[in-house]
């Protein structure tokens, strides 16, 4: 069983620190609102419409932590609630890569939330810890989802493979991007 933790993203000459500390049930309000945005909509796998889903979705969360299969956090910055970050594990066969992944809201989108996200995450998963070794990280994202590509790259992922849509749950061709450990 993993024990919820929190991780800190220090502050930059130009950003505010950024805390990702495990979901609570005080964050239902937020998530639902988040998930109004069609833009974010779109390119969700599993879009929450009301308060009940989203309930449901922070138990599946609390038993990612409890399984030890994916790991994710509310991200704030200044106390205030502005995306999600989660950890899979690696999944054989499925996925043989650590993945990651997340969503900011529309207010906090364009100021590199989601990249400090992903950079600390992988000096993180790198960095020796035992929660969840890693020795390659994936991130996913739909084709069209230019935002993440460039997440991704500005981040050190690298493009590895083009997937085939998988309608209905992926109804458009994906985008794999890997990060490896450093030798």
């Amino acid at each position: 069983m993993t024990s919820p933790m929190t991780l800190t993203v220090e502050c930059t000459p130009t950003a505010s620190a950024l805390t990702l500390r495990p979901r609570q049930d005080s964050d239902i309000a937020i998530v639902v609102a988040a998930h109004c945005d069609e833009a974010m909509r779109r390119w969700l796998m599993r879009p929450i419409n009301d308060e009940d889903e989203a309930r449901a979705w922070l138990a599946d969360q609390n038993t990612g932590w409890a399984d030890g299969t994916h790991l994710s956090w509310a991200v704030e910055e200044d106390g205030a609630v502005v995306g999600y970050f989660v950890i899979k594990a690696a999944n054989p066969p499925e996925t043989l890569a650590t993945g990651v992944g997340y969503w900011t809201v529309a207010e906090a989108r364009g100021k590199g939330i989601a990249s400090r996200c992903v950079e600390a995450a992988t000096k993180w998963l790198f960095g020796g810890q035992d929660f969840m070794p890693a020795d390659e990280i994936e991130l996913l994202h739909a084709v069209g989802n230019e935002g993440s590509c460039r997440i991704a790259q500005k981040c050190g992922y690298v493009l590895d493979s083009v997937l085939p849509a998988l309608p209905p749950e992926f109804p458009d061709e994906g985008h794999r991007h890997l990060r490896k450990r450093p030798v």
